[in-house]
């Protein structure tokens, strides 16, 4: 080894970044280099004499000399302290910081003294503070992420707790219509009201990109009320305003991580259509369409990629001389172990696993194919397209594109977009339909009656035909509150020059109602129901050799 001489030694310790001290047997500080001082704040005077538990914190600073006597290094005492648990070092301000201590020890005339050697660790402690925050948190909220929820409620698990799960039902198609801009400025908004919200003790989590879970007391229903009306709120994004459905789930009371959560969540996932937007309370009943769901889940993407499903086309029917006009395309899917899966299970649950576009994609262009090859070249097609698919930034495209693969004219094609999605944001969604209008497509507003839609909102709207929903018909000709509400829609089409079609007519008495109060279109049993296109073109074809079907 070089043999330095002694200012090579002090060069040494002079330029070094780190806090030199040597000590004696008694703790007292006889030398320290420049970066003990600006280290520690103190000046190199006032250390000389001065106990080394100076730069020691409580409680280490009562046991220091303790230590020193301690300090064996014959006997496997560790050389570096600080480097596995956390070792903080005291400023002359009263500040602590994270150091890593080398200790070394010296014969010098006949007296033993120590040298250390003081590293800070502020800046390493900072960078794995941040990565630690990083892996248990949401990037975009800021709130805890599953991992992270699932820390914070270990020390809980001992006592009684209720977990619940929310889901903010619109959160992946306004996603995909205004980008992450819109994500993370609500995800955020969420995070605010939560954390004005939650008392001690209440934990939140983001789980998913569109569900939040929560760590509650056992009055947790109480305590779900209170936050569903913070949470609920509008939204708002530069001056659009949103309004979102937030769904909740309930687990039962309980102490374990896993139960609670999955209970919570069963709850929340397997709320039907009048549930979205309440609380929702765990039973037994829930696991067992869980389990069903699950088989759907497992055979749901196979089928979609494997031709599984079968498209089947319900004739629509010109009502004043019962002539066929259209059809509305509809998706089947006949599973060899599950049976008949009816499109109210299979399609929720394609929304969630993000296969709703591959559904939609092909409905589309079979139905495009197959109302191409129709005998009647005036006979239209009505096809769904669900709230995700319409707020795509590539939906307009998409289907110009399959109308030109089919070689079919625009006019023949109608998109049928639900009253509930096209309220969600006016100035999107009209700047859409005018857009398809100019290709040429028709566009019905679906299950017209059943949501919110402003009239002025659709006086606006670049729409061509309301749909009167089956909740409605269904109660024709009995119910005079059902024959005004169809009376009043009938109307107020006929005043915007828009069309009616009545949809779920199963008896003559239904279909003369609706004729004697105006409806222009009609589908369902009666007329016809969903079937084979190779059996509606031969429907067709019947209908163009007779001139009125009796």
């Amino acid at each position: 080894m070089f043999d330095y001489s002694k200012e090579g030694i002090s060069a040494i310790l002079g330029t070094s970044l780190d806090a030199v001290f040597t000590i004696d047997a008694r703790g007292l500080i006889v030398d320290s280099n420049p970066a003990a001082t600006r280290m520690f704040g103190w000046q190199r005077e006032e250390l000389l004499g001065a106990n080394i538990s100076l730069i020691v914190p409580s409680p280490l600073k009562e046991r220091h000399d303790g230590f020193l006597l301690a300090f064996q290094p014959g006997r496997g005492v560790k050389h570096v302290l600080g480097s596995g648990q956390r070792l903080d070092g005291l400023r002359k301000d009263g500040s602590c910081f994270p150091v890593e201590v080398g200790i070394s020890t010296f014969e010098h005339d006949g007296h033993r003294h120590f040298t250390g050697f003081v590293r800070d660790m502020s800046e390493r402690q900072r960078s794995e503070d941040r990565m630690r925050y990083l892996a248990l948190h949401d990037a975009e909220s800021g709130l805890l992420n599953y991992r992270g929820f699932a820390e914070q409620f270990a020390p809980l698990a001992g006592s009684e707790r209720c977990m619940a799960v929310f889901r903010v039902e619109e959160f992946r198609r306004f996603s995909v219509a205004y980008g992450r801009r819109w994500s993370i400025a609500t995800a955020q908004e969420i995070a605010v009201r939560l954390g004005a919200t939650l008392a001690p003790l209440e934990i939140s989590g983001r789980i998913s990109e569109d569900s939040f879970a929560l760590c509650l007391g056992t009055d947790a229903e109480l305590r779900v009320k209170t936050l569903a009306n913070a949470l609920q709120e509008p939204y708002a994004l530069d001056t659009t305003v949103f309004q979102l459905t937030i769904t909740f789930g309930l687990s039962p009371p309980g102490a374990d991580f896993v139960f609670l959560l999955r209970t919570a969540q069963w709850a929340c996932d397997r709320a039907d259509a009048a549930s979205r937007g309440g609380i929702n309370t765990y039973n037994e009943g829930l696991q067992q369409s869980a389990v069903r769901e699950l088989a759907i889940e497992s055979r749901l993407r196979n089928a979609v990629r494997n031709n599984g499903l079968t498209l089947v086309l319900q004739p629509k029917y010109r009502l004043a001389d019962r002539r066929i006009v259209g059809a509305e395309a509809l998706v089947r899917w006949e599973d060899p172990q599950l049976g008949s899966v009816p499109p109210t299970e299979f399609i929720p649950l394609a929304e969630r696993l993000g296969l709703v576009g591959e559904i939609t994609d092909w409905v589309l262009q079979r139905s495009l194919a197959e109302i191409a090859a129709c005998p009647d070249p005036k006979i239209s097609v009505a096809i769904n397209f669900s709230a995700l698919d319409f707020y795509h930034p590539d939906f307009v495209a998409r289907l110009r594109d399959a109308l030109a693969s089919a070689a079919l004219s625009p006019e023949r094609v109608v998109i049928e977009l639900t009253e509930s999605a096209a309220i969600q944001d006016f100035s999107l969604v009209n700047a859409k339909l005018q857009t398809l209008r100019a290709l040429g497509v028709g566009v019905a507003l679906d299950d017209f009656g059943t949501g919110y839609t402003a009239l002025a909102y659709l006086r606006q709207f670049a729409v061509d035909t309301l749909k009167i929903d089956i909740a409605f018909v269904r109660d024709l000709p009995d119910s005079q509150s059902a024959i005004s509400i169809v009376q009043a829609v009938v109307s107020l089409a006929r005043g915007l020059g828009l069309e009616t079609v009545a949809e779920g007519v199963e008896t003559e008495a239904q279909a003369a109602i609706l004729n004697r109060l105006g409806v222009d279109v009609v589908q369902g049993f009666l007329f016809g129901r969903p079937m084979p296109p190779l059996e509606f073109n031969r429907v067709v074809s019947h209908a163009m050799e007779s001139p009125r079907r009796q």
